[in-house]
């Protein structure tokens, strides 16, 4: 049997006090209480800026001001070293972003691994998050493959942006 893995590894850097506060104070709410639970999902945004359910919080890891030798001093560091929930990260980081950087916009990978050579067994995502929504490439994925076998355009709408993924008509060899 093999043990899969959901890893990442980025941070926000450059944090003032006030946004190191309330990081530090929303990531040390207990989810396993009710009162506390609901601070992090108004916190967060769920469900009335965000619709998902959040089962278990914050379900990865980090550290707060990673001056350790691992990242840049006022900052913090979001990771999963066996196995994490990225989607966790980016609703933080979205929420982050609405409260005091609403024009940044950041980016980070995933990787999917498996700890034996399996069919599918690896892969990645990036999630792109402003301070209004998430974003997945894994949607833009099936767009490409969906475009790719029907010949025909594929559009969605995620907020306020539109993704269009048509086949273009130029010949091979640029002619």
């Amino acid at each position: 049997m093999a043990d899969n893995y959901t890893q990442f590894s980025f941070d926000i850097d450059k944090l003032t006090s006030e946004e190191a506060a309330w990081v530090r104070d929303l990531l040390a709410l207990d989810f396993e209480d009710g009162q506390q639970q609901k601070q992090i999902e108004e916190a967060l945004g769920v469900p009335n800026v965000i619709e998902c359910d959040i089962e278990y919080w914050p379900d990865f890891s980090f550290r707060l001001d990673a001056s350790e030798g691992l990242g840049p001093k006022g900052a913090i560091w979001l990771y999963a070293e066996d196995s994490g929930n990225p989607w966790n990260a980016a609703l933080l980081v979205r929420a982050f972003l609405a409260k005091f950087r609403p024009k940044d916009i950041k980016l980070f990978s995933i990787a999917f691994m498996s700890s034996k050579s399996m069919l599918d067994g690896f892969g990645g995502e990036t999630y792109v998050v402003t301070s209004e929504n998430i974003f997945s490439d894994a949607e833009v994925a099936g767009m490409i493959a969906k475009t790719i076998e029907s010949g025909r355009q594929q559009k969605v709408s995620i907020g306020d942006l539109d993704i269009i993924i048509r086949r273009n008509n130029r010949k091979k060899g640029g002619e």
